[in-house]
Formats: C-alpha cells, sequence, structure tokens
C-alpha cells in the first residue's frame, strides 16, 4: 500500500505561469516595477560663497537634490526636480511662499551647456531656528547626444523680502543626477 499523500496533478507549464504570476504580483505588493526605473535622485552638498545684503560669510553648504528620470530617447527632454535645504538657521519665522530661489545646473557627460531651475520656494512657515528647505524647482534639458548626461548644481541666488543673495560655487560640486540618454 502507498502511504505517500497525493498531490494534485497540475501540468509543468501550468505551475510555472502560476509561480511567475506569484512572482509578479508579490513584486507589485512590494512596490518594485519590473521596467527600468521612472526617475533617480541624488543629494550633494555643495559649498558656496554669497554675497547681497544678509549674506553669510565663508563657505556655505547647501543640500541639494535633484531628481531626473533614469533614462529618455535621444533628442528627448529630461524634466528635473529639484530641492535645497540650507544648513544655516534663520532668526526669525518666515512666512510660507516669502523665499523663492533659482539655480543653474550644468549639463556634462553627453550633454553640455546648462538650465536654470526656477520655482524653488518654502512651502510652509519656517520657524526661528530652523533650517531652510525650498521645494519645487524645475528645469527641462534638451538632450540630444547618446551616453550618460550629467546634472550638477551651479550658482544660485535666493530672494526673500524683497532681497536678492547671489551665491557661486566654492570649489567643485558633485554630480547630483545623471540621465541615460538611449540611442535612436
Amino acid at each position: 500500500m502507498n502511504t505517500t499523500p497525493s498531490t494534485p496533478s497540475i501540468p509543468r507549464r501550468r505551475r510555472r505561469t502560476l509561480a511567475s504570476a506569484a512572482f509578479v504580483t508579490a513584486l507589485a505588493a512590494a512596490g518594485v516595477g519590473l521596467g527600468a526605473p521612472s526617475a533617480t535622485a541624488g543629494t550633494v552638498s555643495v559649498g558656496y560663497t554669497c554675497t547681497g545684503p544678509g549674506a553669510p560669510d565663508g563657505v556655505q553648504s547647501l543640500q541639494v537634490t535633484v531628481t531626473a528620470p533614469a533614462s529618455v530617447p535621444q533628442g528627448g527632454t529630461a524634466e528635473l526636480a529639484l530641492e535645497v535645504t540650507t544648513e544655516l538657521r534663520v532668526p526669525l519665522n518666515v512666512p510660507a511662499h516669502s523665499v523663492t530661489g533659482d539655480m543653474t545646473l550644468e549639463l556634462g557627460g553627453a550633454a553640455s551647456g546648462s538650465v536654470t531651475a526656477t520655482g524653488f520656494t518654502n512651502p510652509a512657515s519656517i520657524p526661528s531656528g530652523s533650517t531652510v528647505t525650498l521645494t519645487g524647482g524645475t528645469a527641462s534639458a534638451q538632450l540630444d547626444t547618446a551616453g550618460t548626461a550629467t546634472f550638477t548644481p551651479g550658482e544660485a541666488a535666493v530672494h526673500v523680502f524683497g532681497v536678492t543673495v547671489a551665491c557661486t560655487v566654492s570649489g567643485t560640486a558633485p554630480v547630483a543626477a545623471t540621465t541615460e540618454v538611449t540611442g535612436a
């Protein structure tokens, strides 16, 4: 007499299909995409020297986050999003949307030139003694050559209470993000 428990008879091809479907479902539930990533983001620390009314002395560090598409077709446009955080603390309460800014991104690798990100602001009020984070910066970069395009923070300007503080990179800024430009 056979004492081995019986298992339902499922054809081999159907078992593989069910296993594949279960794997895809598990990835989707975990939030993992099967295609190429839609965007990459990198945060770099960049030293800046700033001038203008109220500008701090010496080199100031800004944390710059650039989000770029993982890839674009040759001749396509990379839509970039930026966020900037300063390590300086504000000496007074700053109302929402009262600080704005812009920043140049230097293009390198398979790209050349520069683009300017605009639209930065502080979406919420900033309490005295807090650091300042500006979000919402955007720029578009036309990428015409196949290869890896790089995006590096460049000159910046901050506008607050009718005053503009201009900032230049002190030393060399690191690449903050890349986009693979795929051939036609």
